[in-house]
């Protein structure tokens, strides 16, 4: 990548990284007018799009991605598996993420989107390992444990809703899932009242 180029990068990354989104866009079009065969640009202008709302674009992006790489850069088709999952496409999602998982098997944000989209489809016994599979992997891998909420709440058990939630809000205090978690920890809350009510 020219110097040029590579300097619009880090910026963009760096900026990325702290979560303005917005900022970092003409610095990875820089990098990409720079170095047309940079599938990272491609990949962090992805995901920059994807946090603003903006799927189309994001899609595209990714696709460049995956098109410059030969399908070789696991993370494009994880982020590309996410905007189809955000949809509700959730067969080509889980498609996307396997393939990805073929180059990738040891990575946690792979399983943990392999997750998200198990346990949209309502096979929950897998979602659960795949969530367990990102935590082991990635002991920081925080959405997992709101993930993980989710599947516990649908098996009736809040007293693990606690923990999990309890594990996400330590990891991320300020994450993207802050409100879901506060919501299921609030309704587990609900449900062990309920259920000491009952013994009582």
């Amino acid at each position: 990548m020219p110097h040029k180029a590579a300097r619009a990068f880090e910026k963009g990354t760096r900026l990325l990284i702290k979560g303005d989104f917005e900022a970092s866009l003409p610095y990875f079009r820089t990098a990409i007018e720079q170095a047309p065969y940079s599938y990272r640009a491609y990949h962090n202008l992805g995901l920059a799009l994807a946090r603003l709302g903006q799927l189309d674009a994001a899609e595209q992006d990714f696709q460049k991605s995956i098109d410059l790489t030969g399908g070789g850069f696991a993370p494009s088709l994880f982020s590309f598996s996410m905007v189809l999952y955000q949809r509700g496409d959730f067969r080509e999602a889980e498609t996307l993420v396997r393939r990805g998982l073929l180059i990738a098997p040891g990575s946690g944000v792979g399983n943990y989107c392999l997750g998200l989209v198990q346990y949209s489809l309502g096979h929950i016994s897998d979602a659960e390992r795949s969530a367990e599979e990102a935590l082991k992997l990635n002991p920081v891998e925080a959405d997992a444990h709101v993930l993980l909420a989710r599947i516990h709440e649908r098996q009736n058990n809040p007293y693990a809703v606690l923990v999990d939630i309890q594990s996400y809000l330590k990891l991320d205090p300020k994450g993207a899932l802050h409100a879901d978690a506060l919501d299921l920890l609030h309704r587990a809350q609900q449900d062990i009242s309920g259920l000491s009510a009952s013994v009582n």
